[in-house]
């Protein structure tokens, strides 16, 4: 059976179009392949698991195969049994209604009232604007998620009364139990399938316990109904479940109307890691805009960076850098003498269209933010994990937890030095206190400028400070004061606004005001940024094309004999891809319960953590996971250190 899931509605909300490509091998689907590692680094596992202890009494409806398939029959069939008990708690309730097929996280009966509880690690704040569950962007496909659950069991049981809410992690919430988030183990079967090994079996006191807090969502779950909230616009709510149903069973391609800002985003797409598949991206606009395979290279807006103007593109079908004018960017606004938003991305689109790849450098306002910076130069970067259940008791949901840091530092003679690093894995230690301790350590012993690369650093530093605040460790206050003295406040502090005399300087914004080269297609990320810095500057790819070693740079964590630059076919090599795997060398006669492949970007950092602490590894494991981790952050620290040579460079010339 072609059966409309919840999972497969709200994909047809995002776009119908994805409907046809969804489930087939022979399509690329990014998505799939990180879903259980994206939930494996938010605690989304755990979250389910904590939320079942709620209700001590529920009862699991299990997986079973049947020809290899999970049957849709059995759970459902199942389901119903239980459902003749005058009230029953059920996990994974099935339920079937024509070609309509669900799974429900929780379901409570009493007599005919059946509460229908949608779990999700997302947080939520009540009073909060910004965190209140509303029908918005954030929420929204939540939202409908729920009541299509709601309109699928109302159809199987006219006679049951449905009242729907979610489960989330209340921000305002605490937990009394220390290492919450150690008590449920994650482990991968060979299927695919996530399986969770709870070290406790129920809760005495849920509302002290748990962080979790049941959200009532029936008023907006009526407007959804009464298709007064809708996404897809041209549809009634029963009848966008119709419609979808009806094209998914068929296995017909919808043919919707393209919405450029979603298409962005298509996960059908191919890259390097999915060679041999096809691109539903590139069928759908084949199908849509008759393009042929040389349309894909012409520059599209899909590489302009902070793009905003998506429905007017929608109404009039363009997309092509050609086909757009100049006004159509918006009204140039910003700070005199810096490249304001729409200003650099009208830079991007000509330079695009005329294969420009020469950088453009406001130098000489760049040379006057450089004049400034003091030596030495710090350069940091942490890695870091937000997870919905806390480490200990006292402590609320997403929680920052610092567990990494490198620091380079550039001497004022040319002089490079990987001076410090610090990493803690170790399963169920908060190592916040402890990370501060070491961070204050080394960046005390000079007066010299700080660099950061984003608002990462500061935000975290912010979060940890209200931990500290809040703490009774001894050394408080000299934790307090460093922190302030190294960040600014962030939009909403909690104690008073501050910017501290050593604030960190956001190397990432410096680029944004001064700098824009065409080898980045607008991205601004470090990972984007480096490579272009070597395909643009000759100083640096001279520099860098010889063994650290030779070149008077030290390392934690790589041998003197190392190269970062290497050129394969006439192309720069990502010196981020050249990091090597955790498990190259890896003895296959050792099990590991650990399948990531890559550790060179901060969500693969996230995910190994995660891993290190949710899974039952071994110490050689966890070791292997650490070192990979070590040299990805000890690049990201010398990566600024080269951005900051090449603008050096440029303001010198």
């Amino acid at each position: 059976m072609r059966a409309l899931t919840k999972s497969r509605y709200k994909l047809g909300l995002e776009c119908p179009n994805k409907l046809y490509y969804t489930n087939k091998n022979e399509y690329a689907n990014t998505k799939q392949d990180n879903s259980f590692l994206e939930a494996l680094a938010s605690g989304g596992f755990q979250v389910e698991e904590l939320a079942k202890l709620h209700y001590p009494e529920g009862v699991l409806i299990e997986d079973k195969k049947s020809d290899g398939a999970y049957d849709y029959k059995d759970k459902v069939e199942e389901t119903n049994k239980l459902l003749q008990n005058e009230n029953v708690v059920i996990f994974e309730a099935a339920f079937q209604f024509e070609n309509l097929f669900i799974r429900v996280d929780i379901l409570e009966k009493k007599g005919n009232q059946i509460n229908l509880i949608e779990v999700k690690s997302k947080s939520f704040q009540q009073g909060n604007p910004k965190k209140e569950v509303k029908f918005n962007t954030d929420w929204k496909f939540y939202l409908f998620d729920v009541a299509f659950q709601k309109y699928v069991i109302e159809k199987a049981f006219p006679d049951f009364i449905v009242t729907p809410f979610l489960k989330l992690a209340d921000k305002d919430k605490t937990t009394t139990i220390d290492g919450l988030n150690q008590l449920f183990r994650v482990s991968k079967a060979s299927d695919n399938r996530t399986g969770i090994e709870a070290k406790i079996s129920k809760l005495d006191n849920p509302e002290k316990e748990s962080v979790l807090s049941k959200v009532d969502v029936s008023d907006i779950i009526q407007r959804i109904e009464s298709s007064e909230y809708r996404i897809l616009n041209e549809f009634t709510f029963e009848n966008s479940i119709q419609v979808l149903a009806k094209a998914y069973e068929e296995d017909r391609f919808f043919n919707y109307d393209l919405n450029f800002q979603i298409c962005k985003h298509c996960e059908f797409k191919t890259d390097g890691n999915t060679q041999g598949l096809k691109s539903g991206f590139k069928e759908c606009f084949s199908k849509k805009l008759g393009w042929k395979e040389d349309d894909f290279k012409d520059p599209n807006v899909f590489e302009i960076w902070d793009f905003r103007r998506w429905p007017k593109l929608n109404e009039t079908v363009k997309i092509k850098l050609t086909e757009i004018e100049d006004g159509e960017f918006g009204e140039i606004k910003g700070a005199s003498g810096k490249m304001a938003r729409v200003e650099r991305q009208l830079i991007q689109k000509h330079k695009a269209l005329e294969n420009d790849f020469e950088p453009e450098v406001l130098k000489e306002l760049l040379k006057a933010e450089m004049v400034s910076w003091k030596f030495p130069l710090n350069f940091i970067d942490f890695e870091t994990s937000t997870v919905a259940l806390p480490f200990y008791s006292g402590q609320k949901p997403y929680e920052q937890i610092a567990f990494q840091f490198s620091h380079h530092i550039y001497h004022e003679d040319g002089r490079i030095e990987h001076a410090n690093q610090y990493i803690n894995l170790n399963p169920g230690e908060f190592p916040n206190f402890e990370f501060v301790r070491a961070l204050r350590l080394v960046l005390e012993q000079n007066e010299g400028s700080i660099f950061r690369f984003s608002h990462h650093e500061n935000t975290v530093l912010c979060q940890i400070l209200r931990q500290i605040y809040n703490s009774n460790i001894e050394d408080k206050d000299d934790l307090f004061v460093f922190i302030q003295q190294i960040t600014h406040a962030t939009n909403n502090p909690e104690f008073f606004s501050w910017t501290g005399y050593r604030d960190m300087i956001d190397l990432c914004q410096v680029i944004k005001d001064y700098y824009y080269n065409p080898h980045t297609k607008g991205s601004n990320s470090i990972k984007a940024v480096l490579p272009a810095v070597f395909e643009s500057s000759e100083l640096i790819r001279n520099k860098y094309s010889q063994p650290i070693g030779a070149i008077g740079i030290n390392s934690h964590n790589f041998t003197p004999d190392k190269v970062w630059l290497n050129i394969e076919n006439g192309k720069v090599v990502d010196p981020y891809k050249s990091l090597g795997k955790p498990f190259d060398n890896w003895d296959d006669n050792f099990e590991r319960v650990s399948d990531i492949e890559d550790i060179n970007d901060g969500g693969a950092a996230m995910t190994a953590y995660g891993l290190a602490q949710y899974t039952d590894m071994s110490d050689m494991e966890r070791e292997n996971i650490k070192k990979a981790l070590l040299k990805y952050c000890e690049l990201d620290t010398l990566a600024m250190v080269m951005i900051y040579e090449h603008l050096n460079e440029l303001t010198r010339n």
